[in-house]
């Protein structure tokens, strides 16, 4: 069914139906009505091109994949896509997910989907505390949403967790089962994300009056083979840890692997918190414990925050923080008796 035989059916011109069907004023409320209900009768839909042509509006929202050198943040990513992907499908959108070929950056890729004109705003996520992806943006003046923050956050829109609380939150729990070794597994701290679950973790042990001996927290931690091999050297301390806190949940299953590999007992002779919640963490062996964020339901967040500010919605007041959950599992339990 086209637009033409619909207003051969109708006995209408074909600029009346259209203009009918975008609802624009002069067409009298009766026509409408009339050629809303023959459209939704005969089956007929009008293409996404032809609709954002009409309308003066990119209809797609691009994603571009940020760099990284591990892999933690795959399982992730897969989720929030899929989030803002329907979010964006139930309101007839589009996305395009770019990557970085090597030798460029993500402020290159986001200037040149920017210039060709295909995408009405951006998606970021994975923040630096200093991130030149939002100073670009800026500088474009094209609407945007970033899942996380920046250093310097105050006039753009975002979604963001409560990091330092959530950690804050899983040492707590560590303390309350009688753990006093507790150790840390922190990311890049250049992401505002790891930077604020170290300071998290500081701020618990401090309050719990708990010294961070020598050797008790790794930086940089990207992926599970670091997360091994860091562990492997926190257990092979004087005094090893009964308990660690780890970045993601991807670094706590390599932290489980190494606790394995050293003959002890996850969850039993050293418990592990891990962070995003993500299924794979029901699969570990035990079960993980986790700070838990629906990284499905901040894509839909996100992308619902961007269609918003596409239709005239104030960055500075588009800023949500939502918190973290403790999930509870077999990986965290009491200490070992001594």
């Amino acid at each position: 069914m086209s637009i033409a035989r619909l207003a051969e059916h109708l006995g209408l011109s074909e600029g009346t139906v259209s203009r009918a069907l975008n609802g624009y004023p002069d067409v009298a409320g009766k026509t409408r009505e009339r050629v809303i209900d023959a459209a939704r009768t005969l089956g007929y839909s009008p293409s996404s091109a032809a609709r954002r042509l009409a309308r003066g509006v990119v209809e797609t929202v691009g994603f571009v994949l940020p760099q990284r050198a591990g892999h933690f943040s795959d399982p992730f990513l897969a989720e929030m896509l899929d989030g803002v992907a329907m979010e964006l499908a139930d309101s007839d959108w589009d996305l395009i997910v770019a990557a970085v070929p090597d030798g460029h950056d993500e402020p290159e890729v986001i200037d040149r989907l920017a210039r060709t004109g295909k995408v009405g705003g951006f998606i970021l996520t994975r923040t630096r505390r200093k991130d030149a992806r939002v100073d670009h943006l800026r500088e474009l003046g094209l609407p945007f949403v970033v899942h996380g923050r920046t250093e310097d956050c105050a006039d753009y829109a975002w979604l963001d967790i409560d990091n330092e609380k959530a950690f804050v939150d899983a040492v707590r729990y560590l303390v309350e089962l009688g753990h006093r070794r507790i150790a840390h597994i922190g990311g890049d701290m250049s992401f505002n994300f790891a930077h604020f679950r170290h300071l998290g973790y500081r701020r618990a042990m401090e309050d719990a009056e708990l010294p961070v001996p020598a050797g008790f927290v790794a930086e940089g931690i990207a992926d599970g083979v670091a997360a091994d091999e860091a562990m492997t050297a926190m257990l092979s301390l004087p005094a090893p840890p009964t308990a660690v806190v780890c970045v993601t949940d991807a670094v706590a299953l390599g932290a489980m692997r190494a606790i394995s590999g050293a003959g002890l007992r996850p969850g039993v002779d050293v418990s592990v918190i891990g962070y995003d919640g993500l299924p794979f963490g029901l699969a570990a062996h035990p079960p993980l414990t986790t700070m838990s964020q629906s990284s499905h339901r901040a894509g839909r967040e996100v992308a619902r925050m961007l269609l918003a500010l596409i239709h005239g919605a104030e960055p500075a007041n588009s800023q949500v923080l939502w918190e973290a959950t403790l999930t509870k599992r077999a990986s965290a339990s009491p200490p070992p008796p001594h």
